[in-house]
């Protein structure tokens, strides 16, 4: 099987930097003292975070055309805060870009395999409308398309963050389509919750961790139930991009959060960086439910990582859920006429199958989210959990 391994970036704007808003006063002072001009660029409260736009100072040799890097910087207020502070060093790190699938589709994927294929309304029985009535359910992802199967069920908070299709004879990047496959798989296990939908992907599936955690930010006030996160990125050196894990500390206490496990588990040795036991953020997180995907028999899907922090197993190979309808442009190159459904695979769906799982199970004033998954899984129709097998991991 040939993998298609996209880079995965570790780059980040080179003069911008992501600082706790409280200690945003120490850092410019230290910014300062090296001559650095500092303009504030954005911040967000709930989380505690800023972000800080970098210049050069005039004394800089300002006839030389001096590029700022954020690599050095960063080394040196780290070095300049342990060395005065004990060796305690204030939150800093990169306005990182995530990944091309800090969203819509596998860091790994085999070369076609993962192309969404065009398909007709599942004819699987619908569950009781009421199921999930009162449930709020957060995703974040692409912008949603308009689909009858979809109105009446779902929130935006942007007036232009649902959207038709362009002109017939236009083809639609195929990961447009991402939030309207997830939120088809939820509404078809608790077809009376409400999806809470923000975008933030392009139509490349990229996003900076900083307009990941801005979004992030607006599920505070949403009133959420359960966050689907059919997202995740991997970073080179294996850590979760600070400002990520920080959005998920201050979120978890109010919402349980399901993320993909990512579709890396069938890497054979190593590509750009990355390995089959590289972790998927958010989704190694403590505290997130970490989904990974299994096929129809029930077996772990090859593409599914087998590693400690996930969490639990769904079905989500060639699923069945609502798609974009018209042309849409493949990975490939090829454009495909879709008539609002499509099958498609990933832990992504996955992610999705536990969300609607969850959902489904919620009973206000008796089974809150958190007794919801535990009952889905002591049932284990639905959702499995997921036994590690250590010795796997290096055969």
């Amino acid at each position: 099987m040939f993998f298609y391994l996209p880079d995965v970036p570790d780059d980040a704007p080179p003069d911008e930097l992501i600082v706790d808003l409280r200690e945003r006063p120490l850092v410019e002072a230290a910014l300062k003292d090296l001559d650095i001009f500092v303009t504030r660029d954005g911040e967000v409260a709930p989380f505690d975070l800023a972000k800080l736009k970098l210049s050069y100072g005039l004394s800089m040799a300002p006839d030389l055309p001096y590029i700022m890097e954020i690599d050095p910087v960063l080394a040196e207020l780290r070095r300049r805060f342990a060395a005065r502070c004990g060796g305690w060093v204030p939150l800093l790190g990169k306005n990182r870009t995530l990944s091309n699938q800090f969203g819509a589709y596998p860091q790994t994927q085999s070369q076609g395999d993962f192309d969404p294929v065009r398909a007709t309304r599942p004819e699987t029985a619908a569950p009781d409308p009421a199921t999930g009535r009162g449930v709020r359910v957060g995703v974040l992802d692409t912008k949603l398309y308009r689909h009858p199967d979809l109105e009446g069920h779902y929130e935006t908070p942007a007036a232009d963050s649902t959207f038709d299709l362009p002109d017939p004879g236009t083809a639609t990047p195929w990961e447009n389509g991402h939030a309207t496959f997830v939120a088809g798989m939820i509404l078809a296990q608790a077809p009376g919750a409400t999806l809470v939908v923000r975008d933030v992907l392009d139509s490349n599936g990229r996003a900076s961790a900083w307009d990941t955690v801005v979004e992030l930010a607006g599920f505070l006030d949403d009133g959420i139930d359960i966050l689907n996160l059919a997202i995740g990125t991997r970073s080179q050196d294996g850590n979760c991009p600070l400002i990520v894990q920080r959005a998920i500390e201050r979120l978890s206490p109010h919402m349980t959060i399901v993320a993909a496990a990512g579709n890396h588990g069938g890497i054979p040795g190593m590509g750009n960086g990355l390995t089959r036991t590289s972790p998927t953020w958010p989704a190694a997180v403590t505290g997130v439910i970490a989904a990974g995907a299994t096929k129809a028999d029930g077996t772990l899907a090859p593409y599914s990582p087998d590693l400690p922090w996930v969490t639990c197993t769904a079905l989500g190979d060639e699923v069945v859920s609502t798609y974009l309808s018209g042309k849409v442009t493949l990975r490939s190159g090829n454009v495909q006429e879709f008539e609002g459904y499509a099958t498609w695979r990933g832990t992504s769906f996955a992610t999705a199958t536990v969300s609607g799982a969850i959902a489904a199970g919620i009973r206000r004033g008796e089974v809150t989210a958190a007794g919801a998954f535990h009952e889905a899984l002591a049932a284990g129709n639905v959702v499995k959990p997921y036994q590690w097998r250590d010795e796997a991991l290096f055969t």
